[in-house]
């Protein structure tokens, strides 16, 4: 559904244009970024919302809508990912402040006491404010979850499962304590919130949020406007990717937005107005609670200082889409970023563009490396590669785990030949490194190479001997280790 928000692992490179030393960049110098972005494979689409301290508003979009699709533009639609916890969290904000739910409510109370059992420890329940912080001691996904469709994940798990599992759960830690990012504590609050009013998640977001604010491109089921303008997701090695439909954890990442809408959620968000719903927007951005060691949480909502600023924020994913929205409440200026492809997303650019001082990451270079393979084939990928190492070493990504990625990429695909060819780069280029070693015997063993699969397994537990999935697939091989 997402990646977990942390802290940006940002590399040095030239910042975005000057202009964004005092504001952001013209349109002209923000698409030749985009240009840039999407030639790297960091992304198939991007659009970008800017929303200025004097509420001016800009759309740049560039890049493949996706086979079919319209042209990118502010009114393309995205998946938003875990972003929609913001909304969660807005709608909680939003009925505390009417009275409905208090913070310090036990989760328990909203929820039917004959189907469903909350877990505490040391007699501490699970207070609402413990979810919106992600510090209420459940995990980051149940351990019943086993999708019957992977590229559709969420589609089948049911509410009842969703109640099975909080039951049975022993939570290790006081509720409250410290935090874990959850996407299941999450889609438990959402359904909680609607029970409590009644209706479903969409609904009450829509009622509560959504339409006051006059998002009516947002919603959770594609109505036909929406799928006619939907951009279609790619994952993060450049193929076709499912849409993700969530129905029972939807408070966690199912909505589905525009640039154009998402920068009526920002400007609201940054309104001057304190009553109303706007009062409730501006709650839900207060901090509650420290996370992820210098971060802070409100009600969902991070606050980070990635670089002198203090940002307030939330990303976004899914399989087919990686989505940022930043507000700089300080100055007054929003960022949103929506792109149709999985990975590790654009944060960065998010976070450039509202502080120069934040530089762009370097980009990966699988994915470069997959679009040569999918355009010329095995051989130019990897002279791909060599070319770009040789060339730009310090413009690029290239950890081990990069050409990993391409391998089972293409182990996915039914191709171990091939998979072999880019694991043996792999080992080539790390080779006092366990895991090439470990992937390379599993391509082999794909193709039906036993003699050769031991051989790079036993290489793989030599350089690691507690590489227990190297020494379990020797055993099964009938080899020793050494």
């Amino acid at each position: 559904m997402t990646a977990r928000p942390l802290a940006v692992v940002l590399a040095l490179c030239s910042p975005l244009s000057a202009a964004a030393q005092s504001g952001f960049p013209t349109d002209s110098a923000l698409r030749t970024t985009l240009t840039t972005l999407v030639g790297q494979g960091r992304a198939a689409g991007i659009v970008v919302g800017l929303l200025d301290a004097d509420g001016t508003r800009r759309v740049v979009a560039l890049g493949n809508p996706g086979a079919g699709g319209l042209p990118l533009d502010g009114e393309s639609v995205f998946e938003i990912g875990s972003i929609t916890k913001v909304f969660t969290g807005t709608l909680l904000a939003d009925m505390v402040r009417k009275g409905e739910v208090a913070l310090t409510d036990s989760l328990s109370v909203l929820l039917p006491g004959g189907d469903v059992r909350i877990p505490a420890r040391h007699g501490k329940a699970i207070l609402l404010v413990d979810i919106t912080t992600h510090h209420s001691g459940l995990p980051r996904m149940p351990n019943n979850f086993r999708p019957a469709d992977p590229t559709n994940p969420y589609a089948d798990y049911s509410v009842q499962q969703m109640y099975a599992f909080v039951s049975g759960y022993q939570l290790p830690r006081d509720p409250g304590d410290s935090a874990e990012y959850s996407n299941f504590a999450m889609g438990l609050l959402g359904h909680a919130l609607a029970r409590q009013a009644g209706t479903s998640y969409e609904e009450v977001v829509r009622a509560r949020v959504l339409l006051p604010l006059g998002m009516t491109r947002t919603g959770i089921v594609l109505t036909p406007w929406m799928r006619q303008h939907l951009a279609h997701g790619h994952d993060a090695m450049g193929d076709p990717a499912a849409n993700w439909d969530i129905p029972t954890l939807a408070g966690a990442g199912a909505l589905r937005s525009t640039a154009n809408d998402m920068l009526r959620f920002a400007a609201a968000n940054l309104a001057a107005t304190d009553t109303g719903l706007y009062a409730s927007l501006h709650t839900a951005q207060r901090a509650l609670r420290r996370f992820d060691g210098t971060d802070s949480i409100g009600f969902n909502w991070l606050i980070s200082r990635p670089g002198g600023r203090a940002i307030t924020w939330h990303n976004g994913g899914t399989g087919g889409y990686r989505t940022f929205i930043g507000l700089d409440r300080a100055a007054r200026r929003a960022v949103v970023v929506l792109t149709n492809s999985g990975g590790g997303g654009l944060d960065d650019l998010g976070f450039h563009l509202l502080d120069s001082g934040v530089p762009l990451a370097r980009p990966a270079v699988g994915p470069a490396v997959a679009r040569a393979y999918r355009e010329q084939g095995v051989t130019a990928a990897i002279a791909h590669y060599r070319n770009v190492r040789a060339t730009e070493p310090d413009g690029w990504r290239f950890g081990e785990a990069e050409l990993n990625t391409v391998g089972y990429w293409l182990l996915g695909k039914g191709r171990p030949d091939d998979a072999i060819a880019v694991f043996r780069l792999n080992v080539e280029m790390f080779p006092a490194a366990f895991n090439p070693y470990d992937s390379l015997g599993e391509a082999y063993l794909a193709r039906g190479d036993t003699a050769l699969a031991i051989q790079n397994y036993r290489r793989s537990v030599e350089l690691n001997p507690n590489n227990a999935g190297g020494v379990e697939a020797l055993r099964k091989l009938g080899a020793r280790p050494i």
